[in-house]
């Protein structure tokens, strides 16, 4: 497939979700002094008693997740091919000091991809070509996560961005995750995050939690207020208590910015989301996560969110794009990250945040 096939058909993905989010919005309803600063992040217990109070017990930490591969055996990077967004993503990785590889994506012929959206009934939904598309990479990437045998991997888009102090957060996960799953604390280095779960969503646009939820909260001076947070999301966060991050067992997430998965986790995902059926492979997981038998759990605020390139490249995403920018490689103007205090794109091509 050229580039310009493939950026007009990840472009059609794009179309689909902007022609979506009135419809998921129904379902889901400062900047820091220094771009040195180091937060202090704890992850705390949280349960609710009969009458509602809150009971939080500190924890110790898991400095494994702090690793440059963030306490997986790997991040991986799914691009078709290099242009400004990996440039960004290698930039801000190494900034942050983070290990991520970028798997050749086979090529897909558009056949094949429109096999795919038809599978199964009439009545069944099915995925347009651009969704299709972007599914069948996305299996793909997880079929090699199988056969390179991972304990644990991120996978992540590479138009993603995440906050400079990412190692400190993902420390904090990792202790919240084990507290939710109760797991035991042996093989805190070389896993942190336990495996008592197919998909850790750390990167997502939209999710639901009320008070009623399990959950473990992150003390986390890095996280946005409710007030700055924009996007699907913002009706659960408005209800989180203010500086804490929120990890539970997923209720509803939507957008595929970056996922953790088990070893065990990969093989059921591609069990679970491998036949189509449904609109997008992200919709497809969500369901799998809410009604099958998936183990899920959430984060939120995200971790992870895609980085909006300037006008001068393409504005929002390939939707907008002024013609074929597979070939721009390097970004003249800065963009914008929402709900990322201290952008690691913006501040290693820039040395500035960009927060919306």
């Amino acid at each position: 497939m050229s580039r310009s096939a493939a950026a007009w058909a990840f472009a059609v993905r794009w179309r689909w979700y902007l022609c979506v989010a009135p419809a998921v919005t129904l379902l889901w309803m400062l900047y820091l002094l220094s771009s040195q600063y180091r937060p202090r992040v704890v992850a705390q217990s949280h349960s609710l008693s009969a009458d509602n109070t809150t009971s939080i017990t500190p924890v110790p930490a898991f400095p494994g997740a702090g690793n440059a591969t963030l306490g997986f055996e790997a991040i991986l990077a799914l691009s078709p091919f290099p242009s400004w967004r990996t440039t960004g993503l290698q930039a801000a990785a190494q900034l942050t000091g983070l290990d991520i590889q970028i798997p050749p994506q086979p090529p897909i012929n558009p056949e094949l991809v429109d096999a795919f959206a038809g599978l199964g009934p009439e009545d069944a939904r099915h995925p347009n070509h651009g969704s299709a598309l972007a599914w069948v990479a996305h299996l793909d990437l997880i079929k090699h996560v199988v056969q390179s045998d991972f304990e644990t991997s991120l996978i992540v888009e590479d138009d993603v961005d995440w906050d400079v102090s990412i190692k400190e957060q993902m420390v904090g996960v990792a202790e919240a995750v084990r507290r939710l799953t109760k797991t035991k604390d042996e093989n805190v280095e070389t896993t942190p995050y336990g495996q008592s779960w197919d998909v850790l969503w750390v990167g997502l646009c939209a999710e639901t939690w009320d008070h009623d939820f399990e959950t473990v909260f992150i003390d986390d001076e890095t996280v946005i207020s409710a007030e700055q947070y924009v996007g699907l999301g913002k009706a659960p966060v408005d209800r989180l208590p203010e500086g804490r991050r929120a990890v539970f067992y997923s209720g509803a997430p939507i957008c595929t910015f970056a996922y953790a998965l088990t070893k065990a986790g990969a093989r059921n995902v591609l069990l679970d989301v491998g036949a189509g059926k449904d609109e997008a492979f992200d919709i497809s997981l969500m369901n799998g996560c809410r009604e099958r038998n998936l183990t899920c759990i959430s984060v939120l605020p995200e971790l992870f969110r895609h980085y909006i390139p300037s006008e001068k490249v393409g504005g929002s995403s390939l939707v907008n794009a002024k013609g074929d920018d597979s070939n721009t490689t390097v970004e003249e103007e800065m963009g914008h990250t929402e709900n990322i205090l201290q952008s690691a794109r913006c501040h290693a091509l820039w040395g500035r945040p960009c927060l919306a």
